[in-house]
């Protein structure tokens, strides 16, 4: 028996596959708190559509198989697609997930191609219903949306020297300097090594006296100690610096912030690296009519 190939088809349904695989691979890994290799979601998707080729070249030709070996195959294939998308070790935490996420969105795809619907749904559908449970069951568009659109850049300059650094919108960062009254931008002490000696970031890392090689007097007019409180943790005091200035980046142009602190956090703000700072919306708003200069 011969069949018809309808390119375009084929290559929407390959590129619907993909993406779903994406999804499923991406979805599994954020729920598990696991980071991908680089590149490892592109090629496990990959992997993932070269399997549904295969599976259709199988299915409408002429290969007799063992259908034993192809449920075989089908239930390999994930566990192949996370190892190639994740490391080894992260294995037992997301292959369950992408299970669970495979057959929601084959289960919705079937129920799909079942019903009188356009073609343009029974390809979309997996996709919308993995989306859905994502966003429903753990909120990962929600958080990924905020974490990729609540962002800015920030510029802290310090004795002529600047560093940039991407600043996350947090309204949970409610810190002030109670002396001086100003609003404390938390940011991880590595990104600041280029503008502070590492004598004195040492000494500001242990609580020690700043000594007299590292510029004594300088720095300790630099020094301030914010109090604050946390959740897990009733009172403690956080070590920072007075920048010369912080630059908000805005339109093309650098708008700088009133007078900030910059309280320095020893651990990073976040697991996958997109930040290395927090800054409470309230420093946004007060930039309206502030200094300008065009970014150098």
């Amino acid at each position: 028996m011969s069949y018809v190939v309808y390119v375009d088809l084929l290559v929407a349904c390959l590129a619907a596959e993909f993406w779903r695989d994406y999804l499923i691979l991406w979805a599994g890994g954020e729920i598990a708190n696991r980071e991908p290799r680089p590149g490892g979601l592109f090629f496990g998707a990959i992997l993932g559509s070269l399997y549904y080729l295969g599976f259709l070249l199988v299915s409408k030709g002429n290969f007799l198989i063992p259908a034993g070996v192809l449920a075989l195959v089908s239930i390999l294939m994930p566990a192949f697609m996370v190892l190639l998308a994740f490391h080894k070790s992260d294995l037992k935490a997301v292959l369950p997930l992408v299970y669970l996420l495979a057959l929601l969105a084959g289960g919705i795809g079937y129920w799909l191609s079942s019903m009188q619907v356009s073609r343009i749904w029974v390809l979309l559908g997996p996709h919308v219903a993995v989306l859905i449970v994502a966003e429903v069951g753990w909120g990962l568009l929600h958080e990924r949306f905020w974490e990729s659109f609540g962002q800015v850049a920030l510029i802290v300059e310090i004795d002529n020297k600047r560093q940039i650094i991407r600043a996350l919108i947090d309204s949970g960062n409610e810190l002030i300097e109670p002396v001086s009254g100003k609003r404390v931008i938390i940011v991880e002490k590595k990104v600041l090594k280029g503008l502070v000696p590492t004598e004195v970031m040492e000494s500001l890392e242990h609580m020690n006296i700043i000594s007299d090689a590292a510029g004594f007097d300088y720095w300790s007019r630099r020094l301030v100690l914010v109090p604050f409180r946390s959740v897990g943790k009733e009172s403690g005091v956080l070590a920072g610096l007075r920048p010369d200035t912080v630059y908000l980046k805005h339109k093309g142009k650098q708008v700088k912030l009133p007078g900030v602190i910059i309280g320095l956090e020893a651990s990073s703000l976040s697991h996958r690296g997109d930040y290395q700072a927090l800054i409470h919306p309230a420093l946004l708003l007060s930039t309206s009519g502030g200094e300008q200069r065009e970014l150098a």
